[in-house]
């Protein structure tokens, strides 16, 4: 998936951004990365052309209402009809709106009339993100209770890090009998205990240990992603990832 933007030239405060692909998977991970960074940088008015865009799912729509949400002013055009649809099935074409018209000069003049003439909000009541993160490659390993198979080890790499959770990636369950096998979407809504990583790989003061809930996972062809909120973390813990994450640069 690629995002090409550019500004209005009639309104610079509006960021025009041509999704090209798909709005799934890998992709919706990365669109939201991008929205983040907005959101720090304190840009809120954009304008999504999704004539390029060949399809979205459940986890595209729920990062859009999740920034629609915090207060950023999100609005779509050049919808094509299985978007449309897929909005009306998930209930949420009254949270994230289509404009009916196909061009981007129309599309900021109904952004304008509908959002920008209205009382701005004030950039204070932003819902920008809890915590800051970092990107990584360190290693956590962790036990999840599956169904049929009872209480599962798990290893995975953590992509990004912050104090409240992680997205991890090659996921692997660890059979003794079979070996290590990759998985994701049997995690999604289950706890996961004794989620542990080292900061450092040559101190052991770093060790990490804490409670996990898995709230969202994808597989896209042969990669697997999958979101983890901490539970339980002990404050040392959580002050331990924050120093780690506030020593290097944001993602």
């Amino acid at each position: 998936m690629k995002i090409q933007s550019t500004y209005s030239h009639t309104n610079p405060e509006i960021e025009i951004i041509e999704i090209n692909g798909e709005l799934k998977g890998r992709g919706a991970i990365r669109f939201e990365k991008y929205l983040y960074s907005s959101l720090d940088e304190g840009l809120f008015s954009k304008i999504l052309d999704l004539k390029q865009m060949k399809r979205a799912d459940g986890l595209g729509l729920n990062i859009l209402e999740n920034f629609i949400r915090r207060g950023m002013r999100i609005r779509l055009y050049n919808a094509g009809l299985e978007m449309q649809m897929l909005l009306k099935i998930s209930g949420k074409e009254e949270i994230i709106k289509i404009y009916n018209c196909q061009e981007a000069d129309e599309a900021v003049l109904l952004f304008e009339k509908e959002i920008l003439e209205e009382k701005s909000p004030d950039n204070q009541n932003i819902k920008r993100r809890d915590f800051k993160r970092r990107n990584t490659s360190l290693q956590v390993a962790f036990h999840g209770n599956n169904s049929d198979k009872g209480n599962v080890s798990y290893k995975a790499i953590i992509e990004n890090l912050s104090e409240g959770g992680a997205l991890i990636r090659q996921i692997d369950s660890i059979n003794k009998r079979a070996g290590p096998r990759r998985v994701t979407l049997e995690m999604v809504a289950k706890s996961l205990c004794n989620f542990h990583f080292t900061l450092n790989s040559n101190d052991d003061s770093k060790l990490i240990e804490t409670n996990g809930e898995c709230v969202w996972a994808v597989r896209e062809n042969e990669k697997q992603y999958a979101g983890v909120r901490f539970r339980q973390i002990e404050q040392n813990h959580a002050e331990m990832i924050k120093e780690y994450v506030c020593r290097h640069k944001s993602r």
